[in-house]
């Protein structure tokens, strides 16, 4: 596993949805225990736009014919289905997607939801979340998501109540222009090329909540340091900077040796848990 730390401070860009994650929950959300999310996501930094789908898999603790998902409205849901089949559904100005079944079903369930469109932009960041499309100071995309307070709706359809996270963590398929590095939570897997497009597979096997679910995109460099937990054991640190800043990163996973060693004194050993320590700046 890998312990993600993400530093948001982030300057002020355009508009953003009105959304508050939590309440309380509904009823129809209660019988929905989500254990896994896959986001399977094309970023488009020329149109700040996404589009591809997001697989949810659950248990249905009792019989029903009807799901329920948040997702913001202002996105086009081509398509929806369930176990294979496609379903009705319904996206709701409320920001939610109702899917209604033809015959009750419980126990395990894989429902697949395709869509697109243009994220909201992050009006004040973090305290106002949504996606900021900026670039470097050479001109490169740079993208970042906050979404503490709206949740993962923002860009993804989920369960968005903290009462419930995947159980068995995530997978994010991202693919960007290449040349850019889209940076996520967990373990990168994979990074495949094909054509001008790149395709990074970042995983986690472990809960998470949806607004942790995000991801950086830029001309990254990876710098890394090796740490030596409370134990001894070796635990590598990965920073994923902007090349331009790649000299001065030296000096930030310094203090983050630091905070580690004072998050070990008191909470035990990194290694216990994590087997690499990545993280990333966003705007500064």
């Amino acid at each position: 596993m890998r312990l993600s730390i993400l530093l948001f401070l982030i300057p002020v860009l355009g508009f953003s949805q009105n959304l508050k994650s939590g309440g309380k929950l509904k009823p129809v959300q209660a019988n929905m225990d989500i254990r896994h999310y896959t986001l399977s996501l094309n970023i488009d930094p020329d149109q700040k736009s996404i589009n591809g789908f997001t697989e949810i898999e659950l248990i249905l603790q009792q019989p029903t014919k009807n799901l329920l998902f948040d997702l913001w409205h202002e996105y086009t849901v081509s398509k929806v289905s369930v176990n294979g089949q496609t379903v009705l559904f319904k996206l709701t100005p409320e920001d939610m997607i109702e899917i209604t079944l033809a015959n009750e079903v419980s126990g395990k369930q894989k429902v697949k939801i395709e869509y697109s469109g243009k994220p909201a932009i992050a009006e004040r960041a973090p305290w106002t979340g949504g996606f900021q499309w900026d670039k470097d100071s050479k001109g490169n995309p740079w993208i970042a998501i906050t979404c503490q307070g709206e949740g993962g709706k923002i860009f993804f359809p989920c369960k968005d109540h903290p009462s419930d996270e995947p159980n068995k963590g995530a997978d994010l398929f991202l693919t960007v222009p290449k040349g850019l590095t889209a940076a996520g939570p967990g373990l990168l897997i994979k990074q495949t090329t094909k054509g001008s497009k790149t395709t990074f597979h970042w995983k986690t096997n472990y809960p998470i909540s949806n607004y942790c679910l995000v991801f950086n995109i830029g001309k990254y460099s990876k710098v890394s340091k090796m740490y030596t937990t409370v134990n001894g054991n070796k635990v590598p640190m990965d920073f994923y900077v902007l090349e331009e800043n790649a000299g001065k990163a030296m000096y930030e996973l310094d203090l983050l040796e630091r905070s580690c060693q004072i998050l070990e004194k008191y909470f035990g050993e990194y290694s216990s848990f994590v087997n690499q320590i990545e993280f990333w700046p966003a705007h500064f």
